[in-house]
């Protein structure tokens, strides 16, 4: 086959994206598919970590991913449009025609490695768009799988993942959730999705007001989803004696603070909850990405798990460096951006 000519978004420096051309080579490797995009997801949260240069990776000599250029991109929607020659006859192995969820960049196309790359079959007759906050609801899923302490749950942060986190909390462990942000319009959004126990924390009496809400109670886990290291303490100060804080959230800094008071004394559980902490793929009821993104579309399709509230804006690629511009001033207002490039 011929070089497949593609558009693709790279981070060329701090403030610098572009959409470039490029090709793709046409001669499928045996256990590989060319996938053409239909939809992506902006992610408001690590992209704009890289977009500006912030993300804690570019100071890290041992993270090396973080360098420009840099090729950025959290979910696509995309439909097989060919197969290398060792997965055209594999039975279970989608066909062309059939739509995957994947996490390469935003592009008009990838390949996309059987083995090594994650994707997972769309269930036929779900709509492509909601689809793709699986993505965030698998990263959401680490911290429920993560927690091993029972009672009441405060998330900080109403984000995307915040909020999935919340309602994945809600729907898997059947407890009562508060969910905390400063911003108003994120705070509304919870609330349409069955979020109504919400905090704005920009008044600095959060504990007073988890004691109201709680009846004294507290809570006994606190789910960091923000990246602000400033609440890494927050979230240490908030929790029950004996609870959990689990960091869900890439912290964009470091932290400093007081170990013996907040965590000794206390007898905190301090969790990390990066998504790495599962393989992409186990055996059977395993925890893993793909255990969660499954859970994760059959919840959305059946409405279980509320993601229609999040789309804010729908843009083609050439209006997608200007958005990173958008997100920086008014992220509040634009959530769930996905970049159309079916033509």
């Amino acid at each position: 086959m011929k070089p497949i000519t593609i558009r693709r978004v790279v981070f060329l420096g701090p403030l610098q994206a572009a959409l470039e051309t490029c090709e793709l080579d046409g001669n499928l490797p045996l256990r590989a598919a060319l996938v053409r995009s239909e939809y992506s997801l902006l992610s408001p949260g690590t992209e704009l970590a890289l977009y500006t240069g912030t993300h804690i990776g570019f100071k890290d000599p041992e993270i090396t991913w973080a360098r420009y250029p840099l090729f950025p991109g959290y979910a696509t929607i995309g439909i097989i449009e060919a197969l290398g020659a060792g997965l055209a006859s594999e039975p279970g192995f989608p066909k062309p025609g059939d739509r995957i969820l994947h996490y390469k960049p935003h592009a008009e196309a990838a390949i996309i490695d059987a083995d090594r790359d994650f994707w997972i079959p769309i269930p036929r007759g779900m709509k492509s768009e909601p689809s793709l906050f699986a993505r965030f609801a698998q990263i959401a899923r680490t911290a429920v799988e993560a927690s091993q302490t029972e009672g009441n749950v405060l998330v900080l942060g109403a984000g995307i993942i915040g909020n999935l986190a919340g309602q994945l909390f809600r729907e898997l462990k059947s407890t009562k959730v508060l969910i905390a942000d400063p911003s108003a319009e994120r705070l509304a959004l919870a609330s349409r999705c069955g979020l109504v126990n919400a905090i704005d924390n920009s008044a600095g009496n959060l504990q007073k007001v988890i004691a109201e809400m709680t009846g004294n109670r507290g809570v006994s886990v606190v789910i960091e989803a923000t990246g602000i290291p400033s609440l890494v303490i927050d979230s240490l100060l908030a929790v029950n004696k004996g609870g959990e804080v689990v960091l869900l959230g890439s912290a964009r800094g470091k932290v400093e603070l007081d170990v013996y008071k907040l965590i000794h004394r206390k007898a905190t559980i301090l969790i990390g909850a990066h998504e790495g902490r599962y393989p992409q793929r186990a055996a059977a009821g395993k925890p893993s990405h793909e255990l969660f993104a499954r859970d994760a579309l059959a919840r959305i399709g059946s409405g279980s798990l509320v993601v229609e509230p999040f789309f804010t804006d729908r843009i083609s690629p050439e209006g997608i460096l200007a958005m990173y511009d958008t997100l920086l001033k008014d992220g509040a207002n634009h959530i769930g951006v996905v970049v159309e490039w079916k033509k």
